[in-house]
């Protein structure tokens, strides 16, 4: 999946459609001025998305007002600029009114990570006011979110997996959540599984190590006849054991014995430190 395409899957999901009440397509106005620069003012939407620039022209002929998208060169990237006339609906203060406005802000310039990634969301804001309004909105619909500066500028994030999905269902990008979750599901089931082989390649690592310090114990020993008769009779028989079964797991070797599997560990081990004493 090329990188950024899950946040343009995200945002052409969005765009197409209109809040149908005329103070929730204001507050989807305010959350798109709240992304631009500070030195444009109020009156002006300005995004690097011209699909975004196109929802806030359509914004504008909704409620019957005047409007169009002019396209900005940048030294860095090409901008679109949607000039608002004065007058128009208001936003009100209920919920719908603040999912219009974050959504309007992550059309504009939000993102999210890919599914296969790591959970994150973001929405870069003009100034801490403009933090501190989309922070209530989130805290509102209890999303967990936070604020960090990046470039002198602030930036709203949102980072646990719960918290992503629930932002992309107030906003209204249904196809998006589903997206997000069956990726976050085969990216949890891939890491349990790794775990599970992490996990399982260690401890017969540790087998391994541990027959490999047995025979080597079993070898020095009985080269060195008194050392061996020295050794108690199980011991003994628990080395003999070991060398005639190297690859054997312990399990197995004191099945075989007879005795209870931490008996054998318990016997090898003497062999050992017998061994290196």
């Amino acid at each position: 999946m090329r990188a950024g395409s899950f946040t343009e899957r995200v945002v052409a999901e969005l765009a197409p459609h209109l809040p149908p009440l005329p103070h929730c397509r204001a507050a989807l106005l305010e959350g798109m001025r709240l992304t631009g620069d500070p030195a444009n003012g109020d009156g002006v939407v300005e995004t690097p998305r011209a699909v975004a620039a196109r929802c806030a022209v359509a914004v504008l002929h909704a409620d019957g007002r005047d409007g169009h998208a002019t396209r900005l060169r940048g030294a860095r990237r090409v901008r679109y600029r949607v000039d608002l006339p004065p007058g128009g609906p208001q936003p009100g203060p209920g919920t719908c009114c603040r999912k219009s406005r974050l959504r309007g802000a992550f059309l504009a310039l939000g993102s999210v990570n890919r599914p296969d990634r790591p959970p994150h969301l973001e929405i870069p804001v003009r100034d801490q006011a403009a933090a501190d309004r989309l922070i209530d909105d989130l805290d509102a619909l209890e999303v967990p979110a936070a604020v960090r500066m990046r470039r002198a500028r602030p930036v709203v994030t949102v980072r646990s997996a719960a918290a992503v999905g629930a932002a992309l269902s107030s906003i209204g990008a249904q196809g998006g959540r589903l997206a997000f979750e069956e990726g976050r599901v085969m990216r949890d089931v891939r890491g349990g599984v790794n775990r599970t082989l992490n996990a399982e390649t260690a401890n017969l690592r540790r087998t391994v190590d541990a027959a490999v310090r047995q025979l080597d114990a079993v070898e020095r020993l009985s080269a060195d006849g008194a050392r061996w008769d020295a050794l108690p009779p199980a011991v003994c028989a628990a080395g003999l054991l070991r060398r005639a079964h190297p690859d054997a797991p312990l399990g197995r070797l004191a099945e075989q014995a007879g005795i209870s599997r931490p008996a054998m560990a318990g016997r090898l081990h003497r062999l050992v430190d017998a061994a290196q004493r």
